[in-house]
């Protein structure tokens, strides 16, 4: 199973390739990921990054040119892992439900975001400055994709339905309301949120009730 990953929209100055190199990058971006939960983007200062890295400033300076920078590449971090989460627990279904895939979709998106809330909300809030509208048009159409091909061997519970575009609504209200949850109501994103989901996208796809 295949997906387009999505490109940050500001690149580093310079593309780690040996394998100290790589270390270094992965060491600052724990560290702004670490300082971002913490303390907020704007607080969250180059000089403070790169001590918590255990790098100059100037080495930090050679991989990323600004705080920016730092934020697109932990927003593609965040997408890379996520789309990868959600096709192995794809993969690893046993049977095609069209239930059960929309519970394990939503379910594996969910745990994806659930991972570190204080990092995923500092994201959140700056993610319409930082991705352009292809970025986000990229991570959508790989989430439906994998989910649209987990659906072909249950086509005959979908009958009559445009699923692709069916899915395209199920995507979006899965992202958009587990973003205004993490921002706006811890409460419901950790008790309510993925049972309001899956009866939206059963709905969404024709469905007459969610689960038993």
């Amino acid at each position: 199973m295949s997906f387009s990953r999505p490109q940050p929209e500001i690149r580093s100055r310079r593309t780690p390739r040996q394998h100290r190199s790589v270390m270094t990058v992965d060491a600052i971006l724990e560290a702004a990921a670490t300082l971002f939960a913490r303390d907020g983007f704007e607080r969250a200062s180059t000089t403070r990054i790169a001590e918590l890295a255990g790098v100059s400033v100037g080495s930090l300076y050679e991989y990323f040119s600004n705080k920016d920078s730092l934020l697109a590449y932990l927003i593609k971090r965040h997408c890379d892992q996520m789309l990868e989460h959600v096709a192995q627990r794809l993969q690893a279904m046993p049977e095609r439900q069209v239930m059960a895939a929309l519970a394990v979709f939503i379910d594996s998106i969910h745990e994806s975001y659930a991972i570190n809330i204080p990092l995923q909300r500092v994201l959140i809030e700056h993610l319409g400055r930082i991705s352009k509208p292809h970025h986000f048009e990229r991570v959508s159409g790989a989430l439906i994709s994998l989910l649209e091909e987990h659906l072909h061997g249950c086509a005959e519970e979908l009958s009559g339905a445009n699923v692709r575009r069916a899915l395209y609504v199920v995507e979006c209200i899965v992202e958009s309301l587990i973003h205004r949850s993490i921002l706006f109501d811890a409460h419901f994103f950790h008790c309510e949120l993925k049972e309001q989901l899956l009866t939206m996208s059963a709905n969404c796809l024709g469905l007459a009730t969610a689960r038993n």
